[in-house]
């Protein structure tokens, strides 16, 4: 399924492709897949850490420190600025579904993936159910004369996806067994992001992700795992 494949993650912010996705990113990456990452959007982000805050232009330095780390294909910060980021539920959606389809160097027109990896809609933050929905309006069936088509869909979880908005979300259906070096990979990359992890008590943490992968593994008679929900799969 992930071998000798073209694909494009939507990342909202830097970090949250490595979050979700980073043992699958490795494993595609081990099988010879080309990996095209879309970040949308950063800027100056106020949190509950000892800094306090963390500014773009470190974040961006962690992009492409992460990007050389796994050799993407290509990457792009498509809306950075802080008119931006933590708004784009602000934005017309239209705005988002056309940077998605064709107007971002990295977007399904310019990229043509057979995979697309999106962000999941029961997410607290709103730059990810923004982006949810400007995929889902993106990924529509078309006339493929004119529409480049993805066969396989999926979103990703988050360390702390038990935190959301659905009373009764919906469980994953696509589990990626992720081998020692895979996850070591998601594990090393992750520490790039050191303005984004916190206290090891915290999801956001070497050992939040070390427990959901574990917690993910163990519900597949597997050390690792990674967990997903297929949009659409044609087979």
């Amino acid at each position: 399924m992930f071998s000798n494949k073209t694909v494009l993650i939507i990342a909202p912010h830097p970090d949250d492709e490595v979050f979700g996705c980073g043992g699958l990113i490795a494993k595609m990456i081990r099988q010879n897949c080309k990996v095209h990452v879309l970040y949308v959007t950063v800027g100056e982000t106020r949190d509950f850490s000892n800094k306090g805050s963390s500014g773009p232009e470190e974040r961006i330095r962690e992009i492409e420190n992460v990007a050389k780390f796994y050799q993407f294909t290509d990457y792009e910060l498509a809306l950075p600025g802080n008119e931006y980021h933590l708004k784009l539920d602000g934005l017309p959606n239209s705005t988002l579904i056309s940077l998605i389809e064709r107007d971002a160097r990295c977007s399904l027109q310019n990229v043509k993936p057979d995979i697309l990896i999106t962000p999941d809609h029961d997410d607290y933050n709103q730059d990810h159910r923004a982006l949810y929905s400007a995929v889902i309006t993106a990924t529509r069936p078309a006339d493929s004369t004119f529409k480049q088509f993805q066969p396989l869909v999926i979103t990703y979880e988050l360390p702390y996806s038990s935190w959301g908005h659905s009373e009764s979300p919906e469980r994953p259906n696509l589990y990626v067994e992720l081998t020692d070096e895979d996850f070591a990979k998601k594990v090393e990359a992750l520490k790039f992001y050191a303005s984004q992890l916190k206290s090891e008590n915290s999801p956001l943490s070497v050992a939040g992700i070390t427990n959901q992968a574990r917690y993910r593994g163990m519900q597949t008679q597997s050390t690792y795992a990674e967990a997903y929900k297929i949009k659409r799969l044609i087979a």
